[in-house]
């Protein structure tokens, strides 16, 4: 449940639509508990791997917005997403950048985005993508991706600052799956959002 709106995600969507409050607020309602990694990474390792995934999620949606497969109406749902994913690239590409790292590239072509999206254990690719199901189902697969990234890293982060910035931006995200699955499942909220868990795939 969103504190600022007193509705969850499901609720969000049966009203049809969520605005940047809905975005924001999502983040008061993550708790985070730190563990210790098997394999020691700094927070430079953890952003790199951040910012990787967001660059193709980025890649995936620029791609499909440039093509026909998508309908009037769930095409109006995506085009803003993009945005959201390139400021997250921004923010994150700054901390990475005053810790001394460098930002990774993004996919150089479809070629490099699939094999990222099968090395993910993504069903599905750029190139074979047969109508609106098709790519919906995709991007909604990168999303829960992105969001179980951020999962994973908000028990390895050491930077308190760090933590906030990664439990605001899945707060983002999570959001961004809840409209593809309205995309996906016009007007059937328990569809569009089947769980009210918030950990995406890891």
């Amino acid at each position: 449940m969103s504190p600022a709106t007193g509705l969850t995600r499901r609720q969000i969507i049966a009203r049809g639509g969520v605005g940047t409050a809905a975005l924001a607020a999502g983040a008061a309602t993550l708790s985070v508990t730190h563990a210790s990694a098997a394999v020691p990474q700094s927070d430079a390792d953890r952003l790199r791997r951040l910012i990787s995934v967001e660059m193709l999620i980025l890649y995936c949606y620029e791609r499909i917005l440039q093509g026909p497969l998508l309908d009037p109406r769930a095409r109006r749902l995506i085009e803003p997403l993009p945005a959201h994913e390139t400021a997250h690239i921004h923010a994150l590409s700054a901390r990475l950048t005053a810790l001394g790292g460098t930002p990774p590239p993004p996919p150089a072509s479809d070629k490099h985005a699939d094999r990222d999206l099968g090395r993910r254990g993504v069903v599905g690719r750029l190139g074979q993508l047969n109508g609106e199901h098709d790519a919906l189902h995709l991007l909604l697969a990168v999303e829960e991706v992105v969001v179980g990234a951020y999962f994973v890293a908000l028990t390895k982060l050491a930077d308190p600052r760090l933590v906030t910035l990664a439990v605001q931006i899945m707060a983002s995200d999570a959001q961004h799956e809840a409209l593809i699955g309205e995309a996906l499942y016009p007007g059937d909220a328990q569809k569009a959002v089947p769980s009210g868990l918030v950990q995406g795939r890891q």
